[in-house]
């Protein structure tokens, strides 16, 4: 079965590079461009075959790909060359790759929300997940309080739970902590039950065979769900596409403030594992790690930094703006330069990735 999970890995990859590639190519052949190349992966051909002077191949590492136009790495060289084409053209071309991943992005969000319904989790007032129990364990101090699954924890022993940090961890270590300060005697919670604050008392809650205080539940979150008609998921769509956006530059920006760690990004490694993962939990959870890593491919690709596309549509602007083009000797010293760093930051990233699943960071 991990095979299985793994093929189906590898095709999401595919899949989403196709895609960015498409749209360059589409881009390209509408505008009038001669594209030599257009290739999913690297290394080696697996099949390949020519048409129209256009040399199209499957290669062996599924983790990249290119639709190479004739004459772009060079000056002008005549009137069809890539690089003597006008520049408001170039970066249509360019910013085709980038764009077709947001739209593939856009349909997978409607499809997910036609299908499965807005899912979402409980929350607090504040917006943070709601904690609540999973599971009471049989006899426990919690069972014999009244304690019930879905309850969703509000105060324990005097902890506010909603304001003890934002993150589940957070939350879940201030209630431990709450729990192992409290009296052998007992301690008092607030749960919320359905729309009803309910004020519970758990006595003896020291165990002898544990050498601490016991109170006997799983805590977790809880699903919400909420079906969806066309017009619905037409609108959602652009909702969930947007909180990635969000949630993607507020992590860039938290790292520039705080600094990066290994493990911050995902490379080509941990995102297999994590579409295996994802994969075996269903349909659902395989179009949302499809639909976010579509997002990053084309939020990613946009950054202006050269050999990314961003990097060439921000000099193609600068050429539109001034009227002339930044010398090549300069854009391709600037590209090998950025071509190097992403080489380091990939291997800066694998490694992170490796260590993660080893030591169980993506199950």
């Amino acid at each position: 079965m991990s095979i299985l999970y793994f093929l189906i890995a590898l095709l999401v990859l595919a899949l989403m590079i196709f895609i960015h590639e498409l749209g360059h190519y589409t881009a390209g052949r509408l505008l009038g461009f001669k594209i030599l190349d257009f290739s999913i992966g690297f290394g080696p051909a697996i099949f390949q075959f020519k048409k129209k002077d256009i040399n199209y191949a499957l290669r062996a590492i599924p983790l990249g790909g290119a639709c190479r136009f004739y004459g772009e790495e060079d000056d002008p060289i005549d009137a069809v060359s890539f690089n003597s084409q006008k520049p408001w053209k170039r970066m249509i071309v360019i910013f085709a790759g980038p764009f077709m991943n947001f739209v593939l992005a856009y349909v997978l969000s409607v499809i997910m929300l036609l299908c499965f319904g807005n899912r979402d989790y409980l929350r607090y007032g504040n917006g943070d997940y709601a904690i609540t129990v999973n599971a009471v364990t049989e006899e426990s101090p919690a069972e014999k309080a009244g304690v019930l699954p879905e309850d969703v924890i509000l105060f324990v022993n005097g902890a506010d739970v909603e304001n003890s940090g934002e993150s589940f961890e957070e939350k879940t270590d201030a209630i431990s902590a709450a729990i192992g300060s409290a009296p052998a005697e007992g301690l008092a919670m607030t749960v919320l039950r359905g729309d009803e604050t309910v004020e519970l008392f758990v006595p003896d809650i020291y165990s002898e065979k544990e050498q601490r205080n016991f109170l006997g539940i799983s805590m977790g979150v809880t699903e919400t769900y909420e079906k969806c008609g066309l017009w619905g998921a037409l609108k959602g769509g652009f909702g969930f596409m947007g909180t990635i956006v969000k949630t993607t530059f507020e992590a860039i920006a938290n790292g520039f403030r705080n600094g990066f760690n290994q493990g911050d990004f995902s490379g080509p490694v941990a995102t297999v594992a994590i579409t295996m993962k994802m994969a075996s939990m269903g349909v659902y959870y395989l179009l949302v790690i499809m639909i976010l890593i579509s997002m990053s491919l084309g939020i990613m690709n946009l950054l202006p930094i050269l050999p990314m596309d961003g990097g060439h549509l921000l000099f193609d602007f600068i050429e539109l703006v001034i009227g002339k083009p930044v010398p090549r000797a300069v854009q391709n010293t600037l590209s090998m330069i950025g071509f190097g760093l992403l080489i380091l930051l990939m291997i800066y990233v694998t490694i992170g990735d490796v260590r993660g699943i080893f030591n169980g960071m993506f199950s």
